[in-house]
């Protein structure tokens, strides 16, 4: 096979593999617990295709910018964006408004190929429970692809121009192994990053590119040679999709031997007289139309498999079958129907192209998303959940004017308590005091202090001095003007996600925590400290909604306490006690766990707002019962 030939049947064989590993994956089979490797092996066949198709050009001198996107708009957003707006329908139904809200959002990062880098910085990780709340997660590999598509042509043009075919092929060649020592080094640094971004990805995409550049040269094998190598293509796949987990360091070397083994598989296929046995196995009917429908396919299975999730019915039996004959036959209809009509009759140049699809598509995604968004999902949907109204009870909205503001003094605008002529002290902390302000204000109002608050996510005492949140950074001038504003008075209170302080990686900010605090003890200081309710799971959340929100639920436990689990090694806290027994230290777990167990609701309101924060109700309620029960803090 050349550069020439537009079509190969055992490709499609290959992407049937591809999408058949990460469904079986997705619908919770035990068979291949790795199969989200998929998405490498589509990763290299959509490298290698997509190279071939460019250097065709650029040989012929037929490569056009305005043609090659042309075409990706074709494949890629008619339909996307159906299936969006039909998801779109249930969605309304089902999700719970701030579900739904995030949702809307996913659309339009997704419609700008730019889902992986919204996830990254907005979620947990991917194989975290809450992503089963999310349909449009599988969406980041799209956005992945698309960022790789609009470096590779700039890229081989560049090169065309300037040096030849061999050392074009060459500075490919060293980027990939480059890109695979930096994915194997982000594996282990940032496995987030890692999972969703270019940057570790593109090894995998550049094998591919690697074997399109080289394509000419490469031999002929004999027969034999192609059926071995095949089978060791193949075994290259399957095996780490049987023994890998989603603890799995991932991607780094644990994605090299499936994408090798889309390459080996690749190769063999490379002339029709001699094919690999495996290439010729997967030339069959059935095999070849799965991978003519993966696109629509793997656009379809994860959303029909969250809403079904989500509802609090078990992807298992007779359910599970259903949903993945829906999935086939939707996935059917809309290859033909909406896939093969705009990529041969519905064929418009480019500027039509730009005004009839690509306009219209985001013209709708944005409107679904504008709408979502400002309605805040439409809360008012679900009248028993009340506490999970952004507006009127989520800390960051109603203290919006305090949190993340990086203000100090603001006193008239930021205060809890009795306001009088003189502040009492400061609440200071990071998003874990934006949320304990609610519930201090019914104890300050008891004591009638006036206290002044200011906070903002990453500055628990000083500054997250670790800089462990990704991209962001800590600049240290609002944690200093905090902190000495702080200190112009008696009661300091201090809120934060102490378990967050407490894990290793966090050593430096653990250690200038009691640093500061001695310091503040020193000085004179009478320091309060919130122990925050331990978390919750996603789930564990979720399913408390759906009972609380009197939809029909499909299992059977109604009890949504959770473990007061032990809290972890050199908890903070517990440091603090130990070193510091003069610091008060307010335990909001007193009032939530009893005999190993910690609830989640207060008189029928559920306290959390998400699995670590509470929502101002809540939290107000812990305010009114910890004063019930355990008299004011403040007062002593």
């Amino acid at each position: 096979m050349s550069l020439k030939n537009t079509y190969r049947p055992d490709i499609d064989g290959l992407r049937a593999i591809a999408i058949l590993l990460v469904i079986i994956f997705h619908a919770g089979f035990s068979l291949f617990p790795g199969g989200f490797i998929g998405v490498d092996v589509f990763f290299v066949i959509s490298g290698f295709l997509i190279t071939s198709i460019i250097e065709k050009e650029i040989q012929k001198n037929t490569f056009s910018f305005k043609n090659f996107y042309l075409r990706r708009i074709r494949r890629i957003i008619p339909v996307l964006v159906f299936i969006m707006l039909i998801i779109t329908i249930p969605a309304y139904f089902i999700l719970f408004s701030n579900n739904l809200e995030a949702y809307s959002r996913t659309l339009l990062y997704t419609f700008l190929c730019s889902n992986n880098f919204h996830l990254y910085f907005n979620s947990g990780d991917y194989f975290a429970e809450s992503s089963d709340l999310i349909p449009f997660l599988h969406t980041w590999s799209l956005s992945v692809e698309e960022q790789f598509y609009f470096l590779l042509p700039p890229l081989l043009l560049f090169f065309h121009k300037r040096i030849n075919a061999q050392k074009r092929f060459f500075i490919i060649f060293i980027l990939c192994i480059v890109g695979l020592i930096f994915s194997i080094y982000q594996s282990y640094s940032n496995p987030r990053m890692a999972y969703f971004l270019l940057p570790a990805r593109l090894f995998e995409l550049l094998i591919g590119s690697c074997l399109a550049l080289y394509w000419e040269k490469l031999p002929n094998l004999s027969q034999l040679k192609n059926n071995i190598l095949s089978v060791i293509g193949l075994l290259l796949i399957l095996i780490p999709a049987f023994v890998l987990t989603n603890s799995s360091l991932f991607p780094g070397l644990n994605a090299f031997w499936p994408c090798l083994g889309t390459a080996f598989l690749l190769f063999t296929g490379k002339t029709n007289s001699n094919k690999g046995i495996v290439n010729k196995l997967i030339e069959n009917k059935i095999m070849i139309g799965i991978g003519l429908i993966s696109y629509s396919l793997y656009l379809w299975h994860w959303p029909i498999f969250v809403l079904i999730k989500y509802s609090g019915i078990q992807l298992q039996g007779t359910i599970r079958i259903t949903a993945l004959i829906v999935t086939f036959l939707l996935s059917y209809l809309t290859w033909k129907f909406i896939e093969q009509p705009f990529r041969t009759t519905l064929k418009f140049d480019f500027k039509k192209t730009v005004l009839v699809i690509f306009v219209p598509s985001l013209v709708v995604v944005a409107l679904i998303y504008g709408i979502l968004d400002a309605k805040d999902g439409f809360p008012e949907r679900e009248p028993e959940l009340a506490e999970f109204v952004p507006k009127k009870n989520y800390p960051n909205k109603l203290r919006g004017q305090c949190f993340d503001k990086f203000k100090v003094g603001n006193c008239e605008d930021c205060f809890i308590g009795v306001k009088k002529d003189t502040l009492d002290g400061m609440l200071i902390g990071d998003s874990f005091a934006n949320h304990t302000a609610a519930f201090l204000d019914v104890l300050a109002k008891d004591a009638g202090l006036y206290i002044h608050d200011s906070a903002a996510g990453g500055y628990p005492l000083m500054n997250n001095i670790d800089n462990n949140g990704g991209l962001k950074s800590y600049p240290k001038k609002y944690a200093i003007e905090r902190l000495n504003y702080a200190k112009k008075f008696k009661n300091i209170f201090i809120a934060a996600n102490w378990e967050g302080i407490s894990h290793p990686k966090n050593i430096k900010t653990y250690l200038a925590t009691l640093k500061t605090l001695g310091e503040l003890v020193k000085s004179g200081k009478k320091i309060f400290i919130f122990d925050p309710l331990r978390k919750m799971t996603d789930l564990n959340l979720h399913r408390a909604k759906l009972v609380k929100a009197k939809r029909s639920v499909y299992f059977a436990e109604k009890d949504f306490s959770i473990t007061a689990y032990k809290r972890p090694k050199h908890y903070i806290i517990d440091k603090i006690k130990q070193q510091f027994p003069s610091i008060v230290i307010i335990d909001l777990n007193k009032v939530m766990c009893k005999d190993g167990k910690c609830k989640i609701k207060l008189n029928n309101t559920i306290v959390y707002r998400n699995s670590d924060h509470l929502n101002t109700s809540g939290a107000q309620l812990l305010g009114e019962s910890y004063l019930k029960t355990y008299g004011n803090p403040l007062k002593k």
